[in-house]
């Protein structure tokens, strides 16, 4: 016995022996290797407290809703490296907030004083305007039952035939910056991730709208989500039951019941959601131009971040933001009957229609009331419209289109422009844009795809074996002959085959050590992997995905 055991001791030293000399024959092993890939969603608390000195709550006046700015109330953008110690010492100047991105690439102060031009001229201020005021984009009526056949604007859009495609994936988050929603809907169970409210600044994005109104948000989220094809309802847009919306509440009830809020907080909104990994925002909501809301969607732009946006309810040409940026997906509406609404804003800047509804046949979707608590309602709008859009941008990237192009065009809203059923004059007119959405055709264009990668690196990083990640996160390997690996889950959103700014990354095993790192991890960050013995094998841990942040040197 004692023999037995110094020659399995010795079998053993040899084994190791062999391992650590160069040209010695490892043990051929096959074997399979599966797991799964779910977003990262570090705590708003713990990470992006250094985004923000201060923290403020408007309070509007009817005066201030009239004329559409905060009286009193400016917002001061800085020239990049500069901050609020420029302006600190300012007689009659109170600084109210303050905000930076990431990358330093933004930063601006909420003041409030009565001399605005005593910050004119200061070395490092860019711009000094007041605080302008937007709105949610909607009409409302009351809360209705539920039921599929009452929703014609599906069929409208060929989603009966498009989810013979595709349904989604758990993998493409989608933020929407709206009023809030209501995670215990029954019609949105599972659907909704953590979310956070900019507004209040706390991680409690749910609306509670006052008596006699009907939460905008909750409307807008089912359509982009809520549960399709599970006896409970209506129908949403991503038809599986993933969590892949990222709610961002930016709005807030006035003392009259009105939802409003201020472009510094809608700034915000837009930044959270791109450093916590949506790569589609939606914006149901419109406002006038701003500096400092044009320079976070092109934060979010520069991130490889889609935007669609409301056109607007003022059934004007005049252009209204964010939706006239040029960066952001412009959405008009359209009623029953495929006509303009006649409330949908037109003009130069309109990319695409959606169906919006008419006030006498609106949109059905999920809804909440004071009153009814969690329902389902008909409201009519752009803001109905938009998220129809948004609906179907996440259902391509799903599919694994993401993205610009080698001339810098958006992948997607290529292929909606390309697809889009002409309703006005050739190509584009004013009053339709490119024209109504269709999702079957945008399903089945041919464009260069860029998915989600699980792939298996050597230890030195390079790669082995890749393979896509399937609509559930879920992957898997057959066939694995490497002792030693790391596993590494990548979208090139750029296709330059390069690990840069705007892509998804991350490593198996990585432990956060330092919030920096969150979002820029190294294959240093990787957990190696050992496999002596042929076998199937499931990872313990779930493989998390980052959105790559730049930081200022």
């Amino acid at each position: 016995m004692r023999l037995r055991k110094v020659f399995a001791l010795l079998t053993a030293l040899f084994i190791v022996l062999c391992f650590s000399l160069t040209g010695c024959i490892k043990p051929e092993v096959y074997y399979s290797l599966s797991g799964q890939v779910v977003p990262y969603f570090p705590e708003t608390s713990a990470h992006d407290s250094f985004q923000r000195t201060a923290a403020y709550t408007p309070i509007f006046s009817s005066k201030d809703i009239e004329q559409g700015f905060m009286s009193n109330q400016f917002i001061v953008l800085f020239d990049r490296g500069f901050d609020s110690t420029i302006i600190s010492g300012v007689s009659g100047v109170e600084i109210l907030d303050e905000f930076f991105s990431r990358d330093g690439s933004v930063g601006y102060a909420v003041v409030k004083t009565n001399d605005p031009s005593s910050l004119s001229g200061i070395e490092g201020v860019k711009s000094v305007e007041p605080e302008k005021i937007f709105t949610l984009q909607s009409e409302e009526s009351v809360p209705n039952d539920p039921h599929y056949p009452k929703q014609w604007n599906y069929p409208m859009i060929q989603m009966p035939q498009a989810w013979t495609i595709a349904k989604g994936a758990s993998t493409v988050v989608v933020a929407v910056i709206d009023s809030g929603t209501r995670p215990d809907h029954p019609d949105l169970s599972g659907k909704l991730l953590s979310g956070y409210d900019v507004y209040n600044d706390d991680n409690d994005p749910i609306d509670e709208p006052p008596a006699g109104k009907v939460s905008h948000g909750t409307h807008v989220t089912g359509t982009i989500a809520s549960s399709t094809d599970n006896f409970v309802g209506v129908s949403g847009m991503i038809w599986s039951s993933y969590p892949v919306l990222l709610p961002v509440k930016v709005f807030e009830y006035d003392e009259y019941g009105r939802s409003v809020t201020t472009e510094s907080i809608l700034a915000k909104g837009i930044h959270y959601a791109v450093d916590h990994g949506a790569k589609i925002i939606n914006m149901s909501l419109a406002g006038p131009d701003s500096p400092v809301v044009a320079a976070a969607v092109q934060y979010a732009s520069e991130n490889e971040v889609l935007m669609i946006s409301a056109s607007g309810n003022y059934s004007s040409s005049s252009p209204y933001y964010p939706a006239s940026y040029e960066e952001v997906i412009s959405v008009g509406a359209v009623d029953i009957t495929m006509q303009r609404a006649n409330y949908s804003n037109y003009g130069p800047y309109l990319d695409l229609v959606a169906p919006g509804g008419s006030s006498s046949v609106q949109i059905l979707s999920t809804g909440y009331s004071a009153n009814e608590g969690n329902t389902y309602s008909y409201m009519a709008g752009t803001s109905m419209a938009a998220p129809h859009v948004t609906g179907l941008a996440a259902l391509l990237m799903a599919k694994g289109y993401a993205g610009k192009d080698d001339l810098g065009e958006e992948i997607i809203r290529k292929i909606l422009r390309e697809t889009a059923l002409d309703l006005g004059e050739p190509r584009w007119d004013q009053y339709y844009g490119f024209g109504l959405v269709q999702a079957y055709d945008s399903l089945t264009y041919e464009e260069e795809r860029r998915p989600l990668l699980v792939q298996i690196l050597s230890t030195s990083g390079e790669v082995i074996r890749e393979t896509e990640v399937n609509p559930d996160g879920s992957f898997q390997f057959n066939g694995l002959t490497e002792n030693y690996i790391k596993i590494r889950v990548w979208r090139d959103f750029n296709g330059n085959e390069e690990i840069d700014k705007g892509d998804l990354i991350g490593y198996y095993g990585y432990q956060e050590s330092d919030h920096y790192l969150v979002w820029n991890p190294s294959l240093d960050n990787a957990e190696t992997l050992s496999y002596l013995s042929s076998g199937s094998y499931e990872l313990t841990n779930p493989l998390h995905f980052f959105p790559i942040i730049e930081f200022p040197e």
